[in-house]
């Protein structure tokens, strides 16, 4: 299973509650994101190793979650 998905599951997190706080986060920051039907595909993407995810994202998901693993073993 994805770290990314490990993360947002371990706090109880549904897709759209993660993509709530990515958008609250970037709006902070000035950071203009796609529409959250867009942005829900593309976690599903990334969580299903179906797509890397982008370094913006990325340094927001960081933020959000905190580091994640490299590999789903380590966070087992």
């Amino acid at each position: 299973m994805s770290p990314l998905r490990l993360a947002r599951l371990s706090r109880g997190w549904e897709p759209t509650q993660l993509i709530g706080r990515m958008k609250i986060l970037a709006d902070r920051d000035g950071i203009t994101l796609p529409q959250v039907y867009l942005l829900v595909r593309l976690l599903f993407l990334w969580e299903n190793h179906r797509a890397q995810v982008p370094g913006d994202y990325a340094a927001l998901l960081t933020r959000i979650l905190g580091e994640l693993p490299t590999d789903a073993r380590s966070a087992a």
